[in-house]
């Protein structure tokens, strides 16, 4: 009985009070999607990594030849190169702008790949570039890719189709080109390094 007349007090009291009681509470912390711009994840090269060597090579074209791609992640495009015999000029655009983002000379890499540093190049998820690399008129390669037709996600990247332009080195956008979804001609390729 002494307990219920305590209660029956303390409620008493209680109704006499104006307070307010803080009850805890919790909240989702809300991360929009959007790029770090970083550039520290795991760097790519979609055909170095990919295609292996060549199908042919020693070719004596005049043409500049790479692939339009198209980023899933934003990254970064850190180094142009490809697989060709003799030094050769690469070019990295953006096609909607025709805008040249990068240009350098790579090293003769012999039949191989081999790629070259370039201030790194901030790129967009879902918008679509074009690396090409002046053949010169000697030392082109290409890749029949058979069955595995582009487009094609390499990592991070989808080559959307392979792309050339005879007679051609300039930094002017080429838009007048060849397509074809089965080689790969000249060989150009990318190091691609997403944010992380």
């Amino acid at each position: 009985m002494d307990m219920i007349m305590k209660a029956i007090s303390l409620l008493f009291f209680l109704s006499f009070i104006n307070a307010q009681i803080a009850l805890p509470t919790f909240q989702a912390v809300h991360k929009p999607h959007t790029t770090s711009g970083d550039c520290n994840g795991t760097p790519e090269t979609p055909l170095g990594s990919n295609l292996g060597s060549a199908t042919g090579t020693g070719y004596a074209w005049s043409y500049i030849m790479g692939y339009k791609f198209t980023p899933q992640v934003d990254g970064c495009i850190t180094k142009l190169g490809g697989y060709f015999d003799g030094s050769k000029t690469a070019r990295l655009w953006k096609v909607s702008s025709e805008e040249l983002l990068a240009k350098v000379t790579v090293p003769d890499p012999n039949n191989s790949w081999t790629y070259a540093d370039i201030t790194p190049v901030t790129v967009t998820a879902g918008e679509q570039y074009f690396i090409g690399v002046s053949m010169g008129g000697s030392g082109g390669s290409y890749k029949y890719l058979g069955a595995n037709t582009l487009p094609n996600t390499y990592g991070n990247i989808i080559i959307d189709i392979m792309a050339y332009r005879n007679n051609y080195d300039s930094d002017t956008y080429p838009s007048s080109m060849y397509t074809t979804n089965v080689y790969f001609y000249g060989m150009a390729d990318i190091t691609f390094v997403p944010d992380s």
